[in-house]
């Protein structure tokens, strides 16, 4: 059965009724029967922050659940200002907040580490930890989001009924849709999930991984081959092509990845002779090679990526199965993980072994999750302990199953990237196809 073209917007939709579920949630907390819960007219409505008084935590209800679970929290001197108070969970995930009334706050529950985690409040930078922590319960799940496994082809259409060549990039942009490139035939694709539509925004020439804008509506990408011509695509433009320059000066190997760092003011690269250079955008003739000799040599294919937590580089190289640690000057590279013998073994970054690393992303806390092309998995190096686990897929088990991520399958995973729900999404070069990995 063919999906339909919706004349709604899907996400708005979505958003709308889980808005409305959250407060029909909370107020029925407020009604229900459970001494915890019981209604009361407060006498404390206007009751404003007192910075010469503790904020106190006493409980937070419900004790555990997932992503979007509706919250109380009990206390006193919370105040009367939502703009004042933050709630962070796990150290730095930051719940939206519904309302206050100086000794109870309503909210709803950001993404965060499974387990038992840590409540802090903070009322005009004074913070306050609750005695009890929350228990996260993470629900993770494998799905197809366009075209269909291991069919290549070129059809624009429905989700469902579309068709991709060899996927070599892919970034999420606002809109709750995807820029994807096909490296081999030169085409840049436009997957929006909402509209359920996938359409030809260019075709011209090989390209690879794009480097997106923090507000993700801009998306900018390098000829692989020289003279390496740039082009952006912007929202404020209709997604439509347009030309930054012609070519970069005094670089001749192939580019498969290009990155933006926090202050968007050059395009990094790192060609396969290994030249890290950046070019200035406003000023595209100004072209800076960084290092001459970014990390091995073996005139294959890598892979570069920014970390805004750690204000770095990171870059994958296939032949030498193993990632760098490149600095933002360039001038420091280290060995970060494997460079081991191949093989899929999990566990201390530099004791793992990896098989042909491509595409690299980050999440909101700076932990690094790459595809292992040919291991047919997505794993994770942890910024804080620096383990390294696979997440999604069987190792060297190839196919297009959806559903739990250890049980589910690729098909080559190639590239990777992430949307501002933390969601990933995985083009597949040879299954040909967008996949979904959701953590909630």
């Amino acid at each position: 059965m063919k999906r339909k073209k919706s004349s709604m917007n899907v996400g708005y939709v979505l958003k709308t009724v889980l808005s409305t579920f959250s407060v029909l949630f909370l107020v029925g907390l407020l009604f229900s029967c459970k001494e915890d819960y019981a209604y009361v007219t407060p006498t404390y409505v206007s009751t404003a922050y007192d910075s010469s008084k503790p904020v106190e935590i006493t409980a937070i209800l419900p004790d555990s659940g997932g992503y979007k679970t509706p919250f109380v929290i009990k206390g006193s001197n919370f105040g009367n200002d939502l703009s004042k108070i933050k709630v962070i969970f796990n150290g730095d995930r930051e719940a939206v907040l519904v309302s206050t009334n100086g000794e109870t706050l309503y909210g709803i529950m950001p993404k965060q580490e499974d387990g038992f985690n840590e409540v802090v409040v903070t009322v005009d930078g004074k913070e306050s930890k609750s005695p009890q922590t929350f228990r996260y319960v993470k629900v993770e799940q494998v799905s197809t989001v366009a075209g269909k496994s291991g069919v290549g082809g070129y059809t624009d259409g429905t989700l469902i009924d579309s068709r991709f060549g060899k996927i070599s990039g892919i970034a999420s942009v606002v809109g709750n849709n995807l820029i994807v490139c096909e490296g081999d035939d030169g085409r840049v694709r436009m997957v929006s999930i909402d509209d359920n539509k996938v359409s030809t925004l260019f075709s011209g020439f090989k390209l690879g991984q794009p480097a997106v804008t923090k507000d993700r509506t801009r998306v900018y990408v390098i000829q692989t081959v020289s003279p390496h011509a740039i082009y952006y695509f912007a929202r404020e433009n209709s997604w439509t092509s347009k030309r930054l320059t012609s070519g970069i000066a005094n670089v001749t190997g192939q580019i498969h990845s290009c990155a933006l760092d926090n202050d968007e003011k050059y395009l990094y690269f790192r060609d396969h002779n290994g030249k890290f250079g950046r070019v200035e955008i406003a000023n595209p003739q100004n072209v800076e090679i960084l290092n001459s000799n970014c990390g091995k040599v073996d005139k294959e294919i890598s892979y570069l990526a920014f970390n805004p937590v750690e204000n770095c580089f990171y870059l994958s190289l296939q032949n030498a199965q193993g990632i760098y640690k490149v600095s933002h000057d360039g001038q420091t590279v280290e060995d970060y993980a494997g460079f081991n013998s191949i093989g899929g073994k999990d566990g201390p970054r530099l004791e793992a072994t990896l098989r042909n690393p491509a595409g690299i992303t980050f999440d909101k806390s700076g932990n690094l999750y790459f595809c292992d092309s040919q291991g047919y998995t997505l794993r994770k190096i942890s910024r804080i302990d620096g383990m390294l686990t696979t997440v999604a897929g069987q190792y060297q088990k190839s196919g297009g199953v959806d559903g739990l991520p250890l049980e589910s399958t690729f098909n080559y995973p190639y590239v990777v990237c992430m949307d501002d729900e933390e969601n990933f999404f995985i083009g597949e070069r040879w299954g040909c196809v967008v996949r979904k990995f959701a953590v909630e």
